[in-house]
């Protein structure tokens, strides 16, 4: 077990080395967050016609693109 001034002493990189890997999550979060905000807008944009076309209606645009099931 270590004590919290033996891991004090562990030089700043050990320390730091979860940091990367938060800030690689946070943005594929913000990267997934954008795709589908976009993706949103685009079939917002579409006449009803064609949204019927590929099988789902304007007020199921956001839980089709999350990916939940529709019953």
């Amino acid at each position: 077990m270590t004590s919290y001034i033996g891991s004090l002493a562990r030089p700043m990189h050990e320390r730091s080395a979860a940091l990367p890997r938060v800030l690689r999550q946070v943005y594929a979060q913000w990267l997934n967050w954008r795709r589908r905000r976009r993706d949103q807008i685009a079939l917002q944009l579409q006449p009803d016609y064609l949204l019927r076309d590929i099988g789902i209606e304007r007020h199921e645009i956001e839980r089709a693109l999350r990916g939940r099931p529709y019953y």
